[in-house]
Parts: structure tokens; sequence; C-alpha cells
């Protein structure tokens, strides 16, 4: 996690969820980031998230979480912390029900021409796609995180033959200067995020982020897109953060992504969330 103190002292002061919501209308959703947000990396959701939840959603707001993380890995975290809606996976790609663990909705593309192009430019590059229903497959086994929780191992030509709703590439090579480059001349379909420490790349259909999907569970549960609160620490959380009412940053982000918050919470993942969803509730009268 960012260091909380030196975030600080680096970007323009935001209004605090402690102080109230900096806004006069009343919440109908709050969608929330999980990593570093909702729980600590590959962490457990806290007591206090779950009370809040409950608090929350008996006030009548909607409580859904937008993640990277696929279905495998999300409907757990909803479980214990008794969100029961619409989710949204994999970055906006995939919009799952927590009750059924069905996909509702996924956003998918043609991954060969892709795949192709890169192995010129990056040739010890591992891929690894996941596909419409949450399933991974790669052409080597590595550690996905919080990704998924199993991984299939299977040749190139057969795991690139079908649509998919990400490619993740992965390239010890590519450790110091990361991909930005790449991604930039090759105009990829959604960047989602490059992490240079582990020289990992996660691309998605084009145009689709956490918003896009949220904007889905907006349109088919009658929710007012401008009254929706967003809650976020990351790159892949900008558009979420932008699109939403309120756009709410967490305490240890980093610069860029407070750059497009609204207002900001604590830096402790979980009691942050929790500071938003009680200051929604005190909102809504709960």
């Amino acid at each position: 996690m960012p260091d909380a103190s030196k975030a600080n002292a680096t970007v323009p002061d935001l209004p605090h969820i402690r102080d109230g919501l900096p806004i006069d209308w009343v919440p109908e959703l709050v969608a929330i980031d999980v990593d570093d947000t909702l729980t600590t990396w590959m962490g457990q959701v806290r007591p206090e998230v779950t009370a809040a939840v409950a608090r929350a959603r008996r006030s009548g707001v909607t409580v859904t979480l937008a993640t990277g993380r696929s279905i495998s890995t999300t409907l757990p975290v909803a479980h214990s912390a008794g969100i029961d809606d619409l989710l949204v996976c994999s970055n906006g790609a995939i919009l799952v029900s927590a009750p059924t663990g069905k996909v509702v909705e996924a956003i998918s593309f043609d991954p060969e021409p892709l795949v192709t192009e890169l192995m010129g430019l990056i040739p010890d590059a591992v891929f690894a796609v996941e596909d419409p229903r949450g399933n991974f497959r790669t052409t080597h086994h590595f550690d996905t995180g919080a990704l998924g929780l199993s991984l299939t191992v299977a040749p190139l030509a057969e795991i690139i033959t079908e649509p998919v709703i990400r490619l993740v590439v992965r390239s010890e090579g590519h450790a110091e200067q990361g991909f930005a480059e790449i991604a930039e001349r090759m105009g990829f379909h959604s960047v989602v995020f490059g992490i240079a420490e582990v020289a990992w790349m996660d691309v998605g259909p084009w145009g689709v982020n956490k918003s896009t999907m949220l904007a889905e569970v907006c349109a088919r549960q009658g929710i007012d897109p401008s009254r929706t609160v967003a809650i976020g620490d990351y790159l892949n959380d900008l558009a979420m953060l932008r699109w939403a009412g309120l756009g709410v940053a967490m305490g240890h982000a980093p610069r860029i992504v407070r750059e497009h918050a609204d207002a900001i919470t604590g830096a402790e993942p979980g009691l942050g969330v929790v500071e938003v969803l009680d200051a929604v509730t005190a909102r809504r009268g709960g």
C-alpha cells in the first residue's frame, strides 16, 4: 500500500467524508472497489464493513462491488460483506448475480490479433485469457493473485481460438520498463493497468471499464447514475470515480487517483469504506 502521509503531502485538499457528504442529493447506489479499498490485498472483510453494509442496505441504498477480480474471487468477498446484488467484475467486462453466481452480461473480444502482434514485440511473454464465464487459461502457469482461483494450462493456439473478456500479458524481461510504451504504440483495446514491478499488463475490451458496467446496473435497476457514489484507490478506478455522482478516493490513493475524485476517505482499507457507507446512511435518514 502506498504511504498515506506522502500522498497527503502532494495532492490538493479534498473534502473528507468524516465531515459529511459534500453533496446536496441522496445517494441511491454505492460502488466499492475490493483490493486495498474494501479489503487489504487478498485480505478478509472486516466485521465493521459487513455491519456498515447492512446499515446502508436497510436505509434503502444499493451496495455493489466494482473490481478487477474475476467472478471466483469476487463472490466470496460479496458474501462476506453481505452484498447481495449485481456485481461488476473483471474491470467492467462481466456483470454477475451475487445470489446465483451466474453471468448476467459479458463483453468479449477476439484476442488472436493482439497476441500475434505482441509475440513479435515481447518474445518471452506469457499469456493468459479470461473467458466470458470467468475461467482463466494460460500458456504457462503463474500466480494470478486475486484475479482468479486457478488457471488451466493449454497451448497458445487453443486459448486464443474463442472470444475472451481479458488478456493478461506477463514478461520478466519488462520488469524494469513496464508495458506503457508498447500499450501506447499498439493502441490496445483498454489497458486497464500495467504494473512494472511484476511485468504485468491487463488488456480488456475497447472502451470498457468499471463505469460502463455500473451504468448497466443503474439501467437495469432504475437508478439515477447522477445519484451514485464510487470508492476506489487505483488507476483502474479512475473512470468509475469520474462517472459517479460522487467519486471518493481512499486516503492512500496516488495523486492521479485523487485528482479525479470529489472527496477522500480514510487510508485504511475497510474502515475508509465504513466512513463512506455510514455517511450515506446518515444522508438517507438511516
